[in-house]
């Protein structure tokens, strides 16, 4: 390696030699002698320019390996699968749930149907076996005595054998305005329960919520507040806080001692 020779007239003209490495170190020229640094350096850590030229170029190709992953549509076209993913289980699981809904409220009403239907089936034999037995009026003068009997017991009960029918038949009919009520108040249940997912869905799941969202469970306290330009910031000032003053003849003088290295 050439030699570069110190500038310092008190020095003999010594090959310049070292580098001051020290953190601490408040002097401006960082390279120089063994004279210059017996005046200047004498406690500062130090390197001899070889070492620093290697552990410099070593530090570059390490510095030189870091990669950043490059923005593509892969982020966001995968986040949409993801999205329709769950919006299809999503709607699945309130299809499902509404269809064991729709189901038992069937079973309730069917059941409500068939006993509406048993009432219906007694009452109408059961006035057909009325009918049956008073056939035979217009047989008076040949039917038996039995018979005639029960014909005039229909004759003084009737009134209220008519009552007793039109009473049934009354309480059929408010039997079924009441099953019809329960099958409105079903439908009005569950136009609430819609209701009620629908607004909670939309306040849940709206954009302005999503980005809103600081998903803090996710980051570090560095990270959450660690936006684009502050990481340039933060690259800004950490270059620059490496950074210390030297003239033109400095820098010409450790620029040619660089160079004379390689």
């Amino acid at each position: 390696m050439d030699q570069i020779n110190c500038q310092n007239p008190n020095h003999d003209s010594q090959r310049i030699k070292y580098i001051c490495v020290d953190p601490n170190c408040q002097v401006q020229q960082k390279i120089g002698c063994a004279d210059c640094f017996l005046e200047d350096h004498v406690t500062h850590q130090r390197k001899t320019l070889d070492q620093f030229h290697d552990q410099v170029k070593q530090q570059l190709d390490t510095f030189n390996q870091i990669e950043f992953q490059p923005i593509t549509n892969t982020i966001q076209l995968d986040l949409e699968r993801q999205i329709e993913r769950e919006l299809e289980n999503c709607l699945s699981c309130i299809q499902y749930r509404f269809t064991n809904i729709k189901s038992d409220l069937k079973s309730v009403i069917d059941g409500e149907n068939e006993k509406l239907q048993e009432s219906y089936n007694a009452l109408q034999y059961n006035k057909n076996q009325e009918l049956d037995s008073m056939k035979n009026v217009n047989d008076l003068h040949i039917i038996n005595q039995e018979e005639v009997n029960d014909l005039v017991k229909f004759y003084q009960e009737s009134t209220k054998i008519q009552q007793n029918y039109q009473k049934a038949s009354e309480i059929l009919l408010d039997e079924k305005q009441k099953v019809k009520q329960k099958k409105q108040k079903y439908l009005y249940k569950l136009r609430t329960i819609m209701q009620g997912l629908m607004k909670e869905f939309n306040e849940l799941m709206t954009t302005k919520n999503l980005q809103q969202d600081d998903f803090s469970e996710f980051e570090t306290p560095q990270k959450s507040s660690m936006s684009p330009n502050k990481m340039i910031s933060l690259v800004e000032s950490t270059r620059s806080s490496r950074r210390f003053y030297m003239n033109q003849t400095k820098k010409l003088l450790f620029g040619n001692a660089s160079r004379k290295i390689e």
